[in-house]
């Protein structure tokens, strides 16, 4: 879930930047002329610029806002669902859907969503029913990661394994 509060509060931030883009950028168009036509020289440079960042400040706020708020708002069902899962330890379509008010349909794309872009690791999902996958664990080492012989990188203990075999220099290590 970590993932997507990231991911939800970056998107937040390029939606407030863009709204202070366009609500910038509007005044700045119509100043930066008027000032540029009363004035001289390199001050007269300078409002022009203000202008053209004015009008360039609009346009990408203007197209820019809606985008950006309309996928903040995106995060939200994801987040929804992530939270149905991890915390109240609904693992199936059905139940996730009745728990939200939403479709079952709406909920499997969801599901595949979360899962696509990583914001729901750990699970296997088959349409219906998620399932807790018990190989995460296996990667969560308690021993070294390489060998501290030569370097070389020690395969995953298998079961109850106490001593893991380097496959490359064949040094025995103790779990």
């Amino acid at each position: 879930m970590d993932k997507l509060k990231k991911a939800r509060k970056r998107m937040l931030t390029v939606a407030v930047v863009f709204t202070v883009m366009l609500v910038a950028g509007i005044p700045l168009i119509p100043v930066g002329f008027v000032f540029a036509g009363k004035t001289e020289g390199a001050v007269h440079a300078l409002w022009l610029v203000a202008a053209i960042i004015g009008i360039a400040f609009t346009a990408v706020g203007f197209y820019g806002c809606p985008l950006a708020w309309s996928s903040y708002g995106g995060y939200s069902p994801i987040l929804r669902v992530i939270y149905a899962v991890e915390n109240e330890s609904l693992y199936t379509v059905t139940e996730i859907a009745t728990y939200l008010h939403r479709s079952e349909k709406d909920i499997q794309g969801t599901i595949r969503k979360a899962i696509d872009k990583l914001y729901l690791e750990g699970y296997f999902f088959d349409g219906k029913v998620l399932t807790l996958n018990e190989n995460k664990k296996l990667k969560r080492r308690t021993a070294p990661d390489k060998c501290p012989n030569c370097g070389a990188p020690l395969p995953l203990p298998v079961g109850g394994e106490t001593t893991i075999k380097c496959p490359y220099c064949d040094t025995s290590i103790q779990l």
